[in-house]
């Protein structure tokens, strides 16, 4: 089905500001420079950086109209954040930018910039796992902007690249964003969007040839990179003509404008951060600093270089500021008068603390580190973020005939039929949602364990048939996926499937709403081919289909060649162990394809972790070996290789100087953010480190407990790639753009030779060890505890759990999940309306609750009647046995109904409503009860008594997710087993209902 004739909506959560006037003269450069070292910073918890702010920043705060404007991400989605001056810079949300229905998905990420106003801010923001993926990186991001005075959020253009230097803003309210089709084999365009940022509407739209970085909106054009040159895009006449301005002196990694239509430039060259100016006519070096030391910042009246700059000269370059601060800072204020070096969420520290928490554990809460650099004073603060709330419903109706369709529909008489299966919407092998594909998430000892034996080949605990309750064979790990021999010998490094497991699904072979002990449906990468879009409907064939721990592709896509079987294919889906197995044989054949084609890094003794470089770029975006493809051309991809500008030329080792590089992977290729893994490990949700760390080399010149990494990008140049490892002008060493920049070479710096110059394995795990305690973060949810009576489940047979439940009360009825309105419709224009396509997106399971499972979605704002939001409704019925119930003309029978709720994922205020069914009685046909899910359970496994009601045959409990007007999309509701007790006297003790006969 196509998806409808409209664009999915932000969600955005705003937090209204008034802001200061911003009509105040600027400081000059000599008063933005730091005399003294900086002071250590004094913490604060409200957003507040200076308890004294005239002692910080100078007596003129209160009238000053500088502000900063940053950006960081975390599970609640991509935090934008303003701090005024004449506030004593205290630190604010204006707005959380994510998606509705992506929840699910882990932390985001993203870029922010200010307009030349100072009024609005633009950003561009994704899911973290879209670092992942080179096709996300390159055009699946979304973009906004943001009014910093009203909080007003405007999404723009759809389907923008994910790099540091986009978006790019110049010294008016015009931003530019880009999308770039330059990957591994094509040839390679980026598509230039000038926006503007008072209405958010795309005003200018270019296409050019190869790969164009660094974009800086003018007047007359969109000034950048190109082809190792600084260029021009022309705006008037001459609209989408490139024109050459100058060769680069070095690989640039900051632009900005000062005055007079001067741009300063920031490159790296002869391993120094190098600073020069572009007047219109030359290029004048105007200093250097420390790699990695130096930031350059837009500044209202002209620009601001800022970190270790005592080698900059700016006194023949008018406009620019410096501001000396001990490293390069995250963002400078517009007027320079604060430097804001570090910008994390709680949570996102915790990737390496807290990582994998169903309750998002430090969410929310943004740790902030800045200096005042007038007078050396730093500060930190924690800034608590605004919770969630809509700004309008996620799907609108269409309007017909002056009413809304649904209603239209409902009075023409079209016949509702029910939802195709969901099964035929995505390509994927292993279906979402099906309770015999329920993936069992385990704790980081486990994941350690399995790494420590796959590698070595002892990965054989053997799963008996119907493991996790599948219905497959008994099988090992290894016997379903036998770890492939390296050529020439030898074993994968414990370590570096550690750190590909970390960067791919943080530890999470279950989705991300799974905790350790949990089941869950698998961790799948874009199941329905929608970029994991609730607004959109399913795209079949579009998949991505990575399942799992190791987010297992190869083979789980029913589209393409080759497929698993199911036994295989399952046990990948649900068994971290086997996902593990598979995924360790992917990356020894990408060893054994570089070793075909003669590609070695260092000695290519594969015991070292720092020889497996090239390995973990060929895992992530393919090794190509067919000379009869390609113009003969061979290796690995440009995409990945350090050279590339889509990723900054002074960045350090990931994660080696913070641990806020977490907050934009995109920064890093993937071999690189891996190698930042295996150095770095993360930690679980309770603090301790997932794995173990490997084996430092213990000679050699590099930094004491480190990997041996190589530090110049472009040793993947060569004669072999049509890249030029040593070109003075240049920021794009192999401006061909295509396949010709593929690397079919070797590389060695003289690391992993031996112990004193290579980082080794270091196992936990004795080889042949017995599989470990499963550390649960939540305890297990009761086993056939149920109040006598009519016990419904919320599956058909309550057995097909992960925690071995098995029940032992009959079936007392039948459990159904109803999707939107039942209505599918193919309207005149060839669209469709299916709100049963839609509704289960946002549908999960969760191993946990009575017997071991439970559903839940979200609760989406909605109503009755006119009001109903039919798009995103699941409803829940829990029918008792007829046969077991009075038929109608009886008095009717009381039944004191229990509802059970788990003790994660219940978060929200739910009605529950009896119909009674076929009665004579004169009864009340339908009754309701408000159940707080969240308070009810208290963290706990509850049975929750509604009270008694009087029923018949054709009687039901249901609940949805769409009855209340108050619903954000973020409150869990779930739905668990029920009990419909007979009783002859009506319940003192139920939260609703004590009458017998209402």
């Amino acid at each position: 089905m196509r998806p409808l004739g409209r664009a999915r909506r932000l969600t955005a959560r705003i937090v209204p500001l008034s802001c200061a006037a911003l009509a105040v003269s600027l400081l000059p450069a000599s008063a933005v420079t730091a005399a003294a070292a900086p002071q250590q910073p004094v913490p604060h918890t409200d957003g507040t950086l200076f308890a004294s702010p005239a002692k910080a920043l100078g007596g003129n705060w209160r009238t000053s109209g500088d502000r900063a404007v940053i950006g960081t991400g975390d599970s609640k989605g991509f935090h934008v954040l303003v701090a005024d001056e004449s506030q004593s810079f205290r630190y604010r949300e204006v707005a959380d930018l994510t998606e509705a229905g992506l929840d699910g998905i882990g932390p985001w990420t993203g870029y922010v910039c200010t307009t030349g106003s100072g009024r609005y801010a633009a950003a561009v923001y994704a899911p973290s796992m879209a670092a992942n993926k080179p096709a996300l990186m390159q055009h699946g991001a979304f973009a906004a902007v943001v009014d910093l005075e009203t909080g007003k959020v405007t999404r723009s253009v759809t389907g923008v690249q994910l790099a540091y230097f986009s978006p790019g803003c110049g010294q008016g309210d015009t931003v530019t964003f880009t999308r770039s089709a330059v990957g591994d084999s094509g040839h390679g365009t980026t598509q230039l969007f000038d926006v503007d940022a008072t209405t958010g509407r795309t005003v200018d739209s270019t296409t050019v040839t190869g790969q164009f970085t660094n974009p800086l909106p003018t007047a007359d054009g969109d000034i950048g990179v190109l082809d190792g040159r600084l260029v021009k895009v022309s705006a008037d006449e001459a609209r989408g003509r490139v024109s050459t301005l100058t060769d680069l002196p070095g690989r640039l990694f900051a632009i900005a404008p000062s005055t007079g239509g001067a741009v300063d430039l920031a490159v790296v060259s002869n391993g120094k951060d190098v600073l020069h100016r572009w007047d219109g006519s030359k290029l004048t070096k105007l200093g250097t600093a420390p790699l990695g030391k130096l930031g350059l910042f837009p500044r209202r009246g002209g620009d601001l270089v800022a970190g270790q700059v005592s080698g900059i000269d700016a006194t023949e370059a008018p406009g620019l500021a410096k501001a000396n601060a001990p490293g390069k800072p995250l963002e400078a204020s517009r007027q320079g008068h604060l430097l804001t070096t570090k910008a994390a969420s709680e949570e996102l520290k915790g990737i390496t603390s807290k990582i994998g928490s169903s309750g998002g554990q430090g969410a929310g809460l943004i740790d902030v580190q800045a200096l005042a650099p007038e007078t050396g004073t730093m500060a930190t603060t924690q800034v608590a973020t605004a919770e969630a709330t809509s700004s309008g419903p996620d799907d609108v109706e269409p309007d017909v005939n002056g009413q809304p369709e649904k209603d239209a529909l409902a009075q023409s008489g079209v016949a509702p039929s029910d939802p195709n299966p969901q099964s035929h919407y995505s390509n994927c092998l292993v279906k979402r949602n099906d309770p015999h594909a329920q993936a069992l998430q385990p704790s980081p000892n486990m994941v350690e364990w399995a790494v420590d034996q796959a590698v070595h080949g002892d990965l054989n605990i053997t799963r008996p048939a119907n493991y996790l309750g599948t219905g497959s064979a008994s099988y090992t790990p290894q016997g379903l996926f036998p770890r492939a021999a390296l050529t020439g010998g030898g074993t994968v490094p414990a370590q570096v499937m550690l750190g590909i497991l970390a960067q791919e699904s943080n530890f999470k072979q279950a989705t991300w709403h799974s905790v350790p002990g949990d089941g869950g449906n698998p961790l799948l990468g874009d199941y329905y081919g929608n970029g994991d879009s609730i607004h959109y409907y399913p795209n079949n064939g579009a998949a991505d289909c990575g399942y799992g721990i190791a987010q297992v592709t190869s083979g789980m896509n029913e589209a393409k060649p080759d497929p698993y079987a199911p036994t295989e294919a399952y046990a990948i889906a649900t068994d971290y162990a086997a996902n593990i197995a598979a995924g360790l044989q992917i990356l020894s054949k990408t060893w054994n394809q570089l070793k075909g084609l003669g590609m070695n890094v260092n000695t290519g003794n594969p015991a070292y972790v720092e020889n497996w470089f090239m390995a973990l770029w060929g895992y992530n975006s393919g090794v190509y070996t067919d000379t009869s493809q390609n113009g003969g051309h061979i290796g690995l991809g440009w995409f990945n290789n350090p050279a590339n500008p889509n990723y900054p030329a002074d960045r350090a080792p990931f994660l080696r100087d913070s641990y806020d590089d977490a907050a934009h992977p995109a920064d890093w290729p993937y071999e690189e953010k891996i190698m930042g893994w295996v150095e770095t490990p993360q930690l679980t949700y309770n603090g301790q480190p997932s794995y173990s760390y490997p084996q430092f080399p213990t000679g050699g010149t590099g930094p004491a407990g480190k990997l041996n990494l190589n530090l110049n990008y472009r040793a993947y140049c060569d004669s072999s790639n049509n890249c030029d490892p040593g070109a003075a002008s240049g920021t794009d060493p192999c401006p061909a753009e295509n396949e010709t920049c593929w690397f079919h070479g070797s590389v060695d710096w003289g690391a992993g030779g031996d112990s004193t110059n290579g980082s080794s394995e270091n196992l936990a795990y004795s080889l042949a060890s017995g599989e470990p305690q499963l550390n649960r973060q939540y305890a297990a949810g009761p086993c056939g505890n149920a109040p006598s009576g009519l016990l419904v489940d919320d599956l058909g047979n309550p057995d097909d759990n992960t925690q071995g439940c098995t029940e032992s009360q009959p079936s007392g009825g039948k459990f159904t999940l109803q999707f939107g309105d039942n209505f599918t419709y193919h309207r005149g224009d060839g669209t469709w309306r299916a709100t049963g396509d839609i509704a289960p997106i946002d549908l999960h399971q969760l191993g946990a609750g009575y017997d071991g499972h439970a559903w839940f979605t979200h609760g989406y704002a909605g109503g009755t009647g006119s009001a109903a939001n039919l798009w995103h409704t699941v409803t829940a019925t829990w029918t008792p046995d007829p046969s077991k119930m009075s038929e109608p003309g009886t008095t009717g029978l009381l039944y004191d109904i229990y509802v059970h709720l788990p003790n994660h994922g219940a978060q929200a205020i739910v009605p529950y409503t009896v119909h009674v069914g076929m009665n004579t009685a004169g009864a009340t046909p339908t009754r309701t009860c408000g159940v707080n899910q969240a308070t009810r359970s208290n963290g706990n496994d509850a049975w929750v008594e509604l009270g008694t009601v009087r029923m018949w045959q054709g009687g039901n409990l249901q609940a949805d997710n769409t009855s209340r007007g108050d619903y954000t999309g973020d409150q869990d509701v779930a739905y668990d087993a029920v009990v419909f007790k007979p009783t002859t006297t009506a319940s003192s003790t139920g939260i609703c209902f004590h009458d017998a006969m209402p």
